[in-house]
């Protein structure tokens, strides 16, 4: 069996528009048709008031298909868990910080989401926080989200407890919680894991943001 290879990019609009519009593609597939997600679409993309110019993107690939990615913003600007889940953070007021991100639409299209590659995306999360010198990560997620972190021995601290956030198209109930995962907290021998499977991808940085690496694994 030939291995599959593994690639990533680093990119913004500036720098790679038709890849982030490629992505746009990916997210209409995967959180509105696939997961149901009320979501506003343009044609067959899914892009929302926080695709800016601000906004930074990790895209994967798999013997060279985009099969998945995520969006990071600085919480210093305009982020989507702020602005559009504030209720979510009762018990801790939402970050507004140079050096802590948010993590949104994250995702794997079905058909190429397994474990070890889902464990590969999240490697590849963590080392751009690395070399970012980022604080934390922010992110609104769903319960079984919160439990594979837990599992694969990442920490990390609710902002509240979860709530219903809204219903799918197919009338199903979605349950959210924001929070943060602060890397300084990060030190499971499962993590330390976690980050060597990013050592097998290569990683092309585009936007020009990685910067040199501050912490080795």
């Amino acid at each position: 069996m030939v291995a599959q290879q593994l690639t990533a990019t680093v990119a913004t609009f500036e720098t790679s528009p038709e890849k982030i519009l490629e992505f746009q593609g990916l997210r209409k597939r995967l959180f509105i048709n696939e997961l149901g997600w009320k979501l506003d679409s343009t044609g067959n993309r899914e892009a929302d008031e926080f695709d800016t110019n601000d906004a930074v993107y990790c895209l994967l690939y798999c013997d060279y298909q985009l099969i998945g990615g995520f969006r990071a913003l600085r919480t210093d600007r305009p982020y989507l868990a702020q602005r559009v889940f504030p209720q979510l953070a009762t018990h801790r007021a939402y970050p507004i910080d140079s050096n802590v991100w948010e993590i949104s639409r994250f995702g794997i299209i079905a058909g190429a989401r397994t474990r070890s590659i889902g464990r590969t995306l999240y490697s590849i999360m963590f080392r751009f926080a690395l070399r970012r010198q980022t604080r934390a990560l922010v992110a609104i997620t769903d319960l079984t989200y919160e439990r594979f972190l837990g599992s694969i021995g990442i920490k990390s601290i609710r902002y509240g407890p979860p709530q219903i956030v809204g219903e799918s198209s197919k009338g199903n109930p979605i349950e959210a919680v924001a929070g943060e995962i602060p890397m300084s907290h990060q030190a499971d021998n499962r993590y330390l894991s976690l980050l060597k499977l990013a050592n097998d991808v290569e990683i092309n940085d585009e936007a020009l943001v990685l910067g040199r690496t501050a912490v080795s694994a």
